[in-house]
């Protein structure tokens, strides 16, 4: 087998990494690149011979891991998880042309392993901000290789990835790992069930309270929602109570985390009952939502930020205007990603011939990391032989 990675050796997003036979090519994601200038312009994702191209694999629905898609030819198939390509759906839906590369692909189930040409792919579920995240196993020529997609130790289901590894993957002779945090190697993530407990604190010390946080971030809307104390309103907006209605569809037979969530949609004749009973409200920064917040006393109110620290600190944003439509504000966010420590745990779990990391803007940083592992940097576009 030959791995190739694209894109993503040396930068954090907008992913692709080919693996292939003599006879078959598989992509694993095909993302947008990422930017927090105004005026940057992401580059087109440039496969060569994209004609050949005989499946591409979608670790998770976020747009540095899909935004690509409506590069490959018509009829070339698409792999991705039930979940994600609904929730894909709703959130491309004003872009017509990825809206319909995402309609025609076919979805795998969790364990259930599958072809494509002669190259066997497992998906496995795992953790991150994305539900419905997975890794793939790929075997072929003799070869195992696992890609980790985007994953994290820290969330709700941190248990599933390491026993997975454990009793299902095995040894394997490569892991293409993302390495996200290997540029802030010293941080320990807060976990999810801590942002639960944090929002019912702030709960108890204000009436009103606001978060700010991606409508795709469902597994912390969902801990949230959990979170709300009897009498209170858990609020959000009918965008996002559809998705919520999505997670229950799929999810609810897994966990009460996932399902009976009381939520109410916003409408200004239930204005009254908000004011006397108080709330947690899913917000976005727009005018009707900043409109909204000021029909609450500030001195009772209060925004928590629940999104990545670039996108509030990036030149020309927006957000720390909105964030001070309140007296107060506080961050209640944690990452999507893996710890360096987490990174090599699974690493060691899996205990790999060698380790490629991608999804990094430090990859060498893995290197220091794991001293005693071959890691491999590679350069996008650099053909490795597994």
């Amino acid at each position: 087998m030959q791995v190739i990675i694209h894109r993503g050796t040396h930068q954090i997003g907008g992913v692709a990494t080919e693996i292939r036979t003599a006879s078959t090519r598989v992509l694993i994601d095909m993302g947008e690149e990422l930017g927090l200038d105004e005026d940057f312009v992401p580059a087109p994702l440039s496969i060569p011979s994209p004609e050949t191209i005989d499946g591409v694999l979608i670790t998770h629905n976020h747009g540095d891991h899909i935004g690509q898609l409506t590069a490959l030819m018509p009829l070339t198939p698409i792999y991705m998880g039930a979940f994600s390509k609904e929730i894909a759906l709703c959130t491309v839906r004003d872009n017509r042309h990825l809206a319909d590369r995402l309609s025609s692909a076919k979805c795998f189930a969790p364990g259930k392993s599958f072809f494509i040409g002669d190259i066997q792919v497992t998906p496995f579920a795992i953790d991150h901000s994305a539900l419905d995240s997975y890794m793939f196993l790929i075997e072929a020529d003799g070869k195992r290789i696992l890609h980790t997609g985007d994953f994290r130790l820290h969330g709700f289901r941190s248990k599933a990835m390491p026993k997975i590894i454990t009793k299902l993957v095995g040894k394997v002779d490569l892991i293409i790992t993302e390495g996200t945090a290997l540029s802030r190697s010293a941080e320990v993530p807060v976990t999810e069930g801590r942002l639960q407990r944090m929002a019912r604190d702030y709960m108890d010390k204000y009436e009103y309270v606001f978060v700010l946080c991606a409508s795709t971030n469902l597994e912390r809307i969902c801990g949230l929602s959990k979170a709300v104390p009897r009498g209170k309103y858990f609020i959000c907006d009918g965008y996002q109570a559809n998705l919520l209605e999505l997670v229950e569809k799929h999810y609810g037979s897994y966990s009460p985390l996932y399902r009976h969530i009381k939520k109410t949609v916003y409408g200004s004749n239930k204005l009254e009952d908000f004011v006397r009973r108080g709330f947690l409200m899913m917000v976005r920064d727009n005018s009707k939502f900043r409109q909204i917040i000021k029909e609450f006393d500030p001195a009772k109110s209060i925004i928590l930020y629940s999104m990545w620290e670039g996108y509030r600190t990036r030149p020309g944003s927006t957000l720390p205007e909105f964030l001070g439509l309140v007296p107060t504000w506080a961050t209640l966010h944690t990452s999507g990603h893996a710890s360096a420590s987490d990174l090599l745990k699974v690493i060691d779990l899996a205990d790999p011939d060698t380790v490629i990391p991608i999804h990094s803007d430090n990859p060498d940083a893995l290197k220091a990391l794991c001293p005693q592992r071959k890691v491999v940097i590679l350069n996008d576009g650099e053909i490795w032989e597994a």
